[in-house]
């Protein structure tokens, strides 16, 4: 679950524009986040996971995620999870097993990427650190700073200033573990029809059930 969960705070934090205030001008970009997010009917994303410590690569793939309002599909490696608001599945390719789960309001923060951002500043706060040139673009680097405890003690954003999209997001672990994902690709209001973000196990033949409700 921890790389979901990260997945889930990385692709939350997609953002417009810069101004100036106490923060560096964090806090203003995040509000202006918020109010985007919002007006998002769906999102589609196909991003690329890295997990690196002390400069040695522990795993790396990629994955895309499907989200409309409550309703998420979110696939990595051998896992795809579905969401349709009511209930969670958790299907493993490797051994063809889905767990289903009830869907619970206090996984919402984690899980739901419109949810995460309209709450950032309730359990985060934001620094604007710098700006810097990477090919050729102007990016602005924010870092979030948990105000609970976490295994983890920041998340860092860099954005192309000029597109105001997010082009990587990483998550700072305290055992020195670095989790980035690298947005390839993201399209907004799209049609997802809501059958997508559940489970149907006619199409995966001979598959094990573990119903956890």
């Amino acid at each position: 679950m921890k790389r979901i969960l990260a997945l889930s705070i990385c692709i939350s934090l997609l953002f417009s524009a810069f101004a100036q205030n106490t923060d560096g001008g964090a806090s203003t970009i995040m509000k202006n986040l918020s109010t985007k997010y919002k007006g998002f009917s769906t999102m589609k994303i196909s991003y690329t996971y890295k997990a690196e410590k002390e400069k040695k690569t522990l795993a790396a793939f990629s994955g895309t995620a499907l989200i409309k309002g409550d309703k998420y599909k979110i696939t990595f490696d051998d896992q795809t999870f579905f969401c349709d608001g009511t209930s969670m599945w958790n299907y493993q390719k490797a051994s063809n097993e889905v767990s289903i789960y009830d869907y619970e309001e206090s996984d919402d923060d984690a899980l739901n990427p419109a949810k995460m951002v309209a709450n950032w500043q309730k359990d985060f706060s934001a620094k604007f650190i710098r700006e810097d040139v990477e090919k050729n673009k102007a990016v602005q680097i924010i870092d979030l700073t948990p105000k609970v405890g976490q295994s983890y003690y920041k998340i860092r954003l860099v954005i192309d200033k000029g597109k105001g999209e997010i082009i990587r997001t990483s998550i700072y672990e305290k055992d020195n573990t670095i989790y980035t994902y690298y947005f390839d690709s993201f399209t907004t209001n799209s049609t997802i029809d809501d059958s997508t973000f559940k489970f149907n196990a006619s199409k995966y033949p001979g598959v094990e059930v573990n119903d956890m409700r």
